[in-house]
């Protein structure tokens, strides 16, 4: 037991920090992301900006399984015990150049049956061209799991930034000039370019790399069911209403824009869920292992406390200001949305505990009921809407998500006891609820988006005054990449 301590060390002492630099990384990504999102919203009219979202929708699901799937499973083996790091890599490597291939196949194939399934038949030839993004996603979550398994945060986090540059100008630029099909086509191209910082010579595997590989495709579809389970939570809500009013639908097009920028608290913490996996593998024994899992959980909802909170109070106020006339409604739906959204992240987190404990059948049996249940109470939802589809589908989503949420971390403590640090916890959730009371003492849009903006400013500082988030640098250097 006292060999294994500096070992859990080395494994927590620089998550915090990392995490941290992910999400600071991600904030580009979400500012970055919400610029081209207002740009294509204004250069579209809702109808096409309702059916990018539905393409976009479609190229999600195809694309987790390769970008979670592959990058987490490489990076567990990675941080294992089992074999050498650069046989793991190559093994996953090997792994998902061959499933991005076929799956980039698949989807080409079946893109006119899947955009008439969700509504948007006229759409047949942008679905086929997002089916191509598995090639792209694909390369990038091979490159990207070697940084991922030696835990050097600052090598994702410049990948990171280097794609939410790379989707702007691809997505804008491509709309500029062919419009929906362009913009679909930017985004297909951007984690090709976000590749480069990636680049870089590896080490030879020191042992055969076939019999690796092939015990890794066993883990491989269990983490990819996974991933595609958190992934569609923040799709089967637009797939349903699409099939009800229709991929061009006006209120679809404004759902998709508002749930966009309710879900920046995913989008801020996206990498964190894959970030922990390497952290509590590479721990020794039990108590270490517990102890890790408590850490990073704890991590992750401190991060997430500050910007759920702060939408909730001026998300909706932001959305009718930054997506104009075209998009406005006066009804909660970002609220709601961002609520939703805090839930499934908790899930996200969850889940990758079980990932990297190697047992996920009870946790994916609960997320994959919490998927269907989600795309049913949508669809009933859109359905019996009466003209406020958009709010009536975003609270439903969110009671889904919030049972889904309750029973998944039951099953987690009844698995692993404390999950959580409870006293730095509601230190977090409370600076939270604190920092977001002056958005709602604001009145007008526009005061009450720049308020919003000033305390998260605020947050992020007291967050590291307050100590809530361990900022140290990890206790060894990441290998050499």
């Amino acid at each position: 037991m006292v060999a294994s301590e500096p070992q859990h060390e080395d494994t927590t002492s620089g998550f915090g920090r990392g995490v941290l630099l992910l999400a600071l990384a991600n904030g580009l990504y979400v500012v970055l992301g919400y610029g081209s999102t207002t740009i294509l919203a204004r250069m579209l009219s809702p109808s096409d900006f309702g059916g990018y979202g539905v393409v976009l929708s479609w190229i999600t699901i195809l694309t987790a399984l390769l970008v979670k799937g592959i990058a987490t499973s490489t990076a567990r083996a990675m941080a294992g015990s089992d074999v050498d790091t650069a046989t793991a890599w190559r093994a996953g490597a090997g792994l998902g150049v061959r499933l991005a291939i076929g799956l980039a196949v698949l989807g080409v194939a079946v893109s006119p049956f899947a955009s008439r399934w969700f509504g948007a038949g006229d759409l047949a030839t942008q679905f086929a061209i997002g089916a191509l993004g598995a090639l792209s996603f694909g390369v990038n979550a091979v490159l990207l799991a070697w940084p991922t398994g030696v835990r050097d945060y600052a090598r994702q986090s410049l990948t990171q930034a280097a794609y939410a540059v790379a989707r702007l100008g691809l997505t804008v630029g491509g709309a500029a000039v062919w419009g929906i099909d362009g913009a679909v086509v930017g985004y297909v191209l951007a984690p090709l370019v976000a590749s480069a910082p990636l680049l870089t010579r590896h080490p030879a595997a020191a042992e055969p790399v076939g019999p690796v590989r092939r015990r890794m495709l066993k883990h491989v579809v269990p983490v990819a069911l996974a991933s595609v389970a958190v992934t569609g939570y923040f799709v089967v809500d637009v797939f349903a209403m699409s099939g009800v009013l229709g991929g061009a639908s006006h209120q679809v097009g404004v759902y998709v824009a508002y749930g966009t920028l309710a879900h920046v608290p995913f989008f801020l913490l996206q990498a964190t869920s894959i970030a922990m996996v390497p952290a509590i593998v590479a721990a020794r024994g039990a108590q270490a292992r517990a102890q890790s899992i408590r850490r990073t959980l704890t991590d992750t909802l401190v991060l997430l406390a500050g910007p759920t909170c702060i939408l909730v109070a001026a998300g909706d106020a932001a959305a009718r200001l930054v997506f104009g006339s075209a998009y406005r409604i006066d009804d909660l739906v970002v609220a709601p949305l961002a609520l939703a959204t805090a839930a499934i992240t908790v899930v996200s987190a969850l889940l990758a505990v079980d990932v990297a404990i190697g047992r996920v059948r009870g946790a994916l049996a609960i997320g994959g009921c919490g998927v269907a249940a989600t795309a049913l109470v949508a669809w009933l939802a859109a359905r019996a809407s009466a003209g406020h589809a958009e709010r009536d589908v975003a609270w439903a989503v969110l009671g889904v998500s919030v049972v889904v949420m309750l029973a998944l971390t039951w099953h987690a403590m009844r698995r692993h006891g404390a999950t959580i640090e409870v006293g730095r916890a509601v230190c977090g959730i409370a600076l939270g609820l604190i920092v977001a009371v002056p958005p709602l003492l604001v009145p007008g849009d526009a005061a009450r988006m720049l308020v919003a903006v000033a305390c998260g400013g605020a947050w992020i500082g007291l967050v590291l005054r307050l100590g809530l988030i361990d900022a140290r640098r990890a206790a060894t250097a990441p290998a050499d990449i």
